[in-house]
């Protein structure tokens, strides 16, 4: 299995369980959308743990699953997952170490809380396969800004831990094998102490602005990713010339 779930004193830990890297894909996304509606509908629970096997999060979405007549069942079933966890409103939290890049970035920079241990890196890379991140392009200009969102998306350049902190989007840097000991002091200190009822309410109140841009900008990205970027030849090229270990020959089209 590509996730494993744990429930623990209020908390479900989904964790991506196939290392090295931890590959985004359909299956694994359907598996987290059923894991957030199934636990969420708990009034129990206080909030999803985010974790990875491993030495890195991810190295992000399936690649192969990008390729004309696959991408379509993958681009939804992805973003049925941030569907899923705006449908239940619980905090996020994300416990990120190495590389985490692509969809795999997307979903943590989804968390209200996001620490990283001083080897996490993150990206959108998708613009060097000829691609573009739907969820990055709703979900970063709120998280960082829009100017270091389009800098993000534009080169796929990746930033570090402390770059990340400093923009906001990491809320604690920690050396790596302290990481899991600063994630139970949060949810010690700030989640596990308060009401399941509550934190619902305040994170479904306090992201109300995201909410409302996903719910609206996500589909329009869905539809420009599978109805104008697939049909380039530079997008398809893109994605060939990753799979077969080359570099990508465009044609500006």
């Amino acid at each position: 299995m590509s996730l494993t779930v744990e429930r623990k004193a209020g908390i479900c830990e989904l964790r991506l369980s196939a290392p090295p890297g931890n590959i985004v894909d359909r299956d694994l996304c359907l598996s987290l959308t059923e894991a957030i509606r199934e636990h969420g509908a708990d009034s129990t629970l206080k909030a999803f743990l985010f974790t990875a096997e491993g030495k890195n999060f991810s190295y992000g979405a399936s690649v192969p699953q990008h390729v004309a007549g696959e991408v379509e069942q993958f681009l939804p079933a992805f973003h049925g997952v941030f569907d899923a966890l705006i449908e239940v409103s619980l905090p996020t939290i994300a416990a990120v170490r190495g590389l985490c890049f692509g969809g795999a970035f997307e979903l943590v920079a989804f968390c209200n809380h996001l620490y990283a241990a001083r080897s996490a890196r993150f990206a959108v890379p998708e613009i060097k396969l000829g691609v573009l991140p739907p969820v990055a392009c709703a979900i970063l200009p709120w998280r960082v800004g829009g100017a270091l969102a389009e800098d993000l998306i534009l080169t796929g350049r990746d930033i570090d831990a402390e770059e990340g902190a400093r923009t906001g989007l990491v809320q604690r840097v920690c050396e790596d094998d302290q990481l899991e000991a600063a994630v139970e002091e949060l949810i010690e200190q700030s989640i596990r102490p308060r009401s399941a009822a509550v934190l619902r309410l305040a994170t479904k109140a306090a992201r109300t602005p995201l909410y409302d841009t996903m719910r609206s900008r996500i589909p329009e990205l869905e539809r420009i990713y599978l109805q104008e970027l697939m049909s380039t030849a530079d997008a398809n090229e893109g994605i060939a010339a990753f799979l077969e270990k080359r570099k990508p020959a465009w044609v500006d089209g």
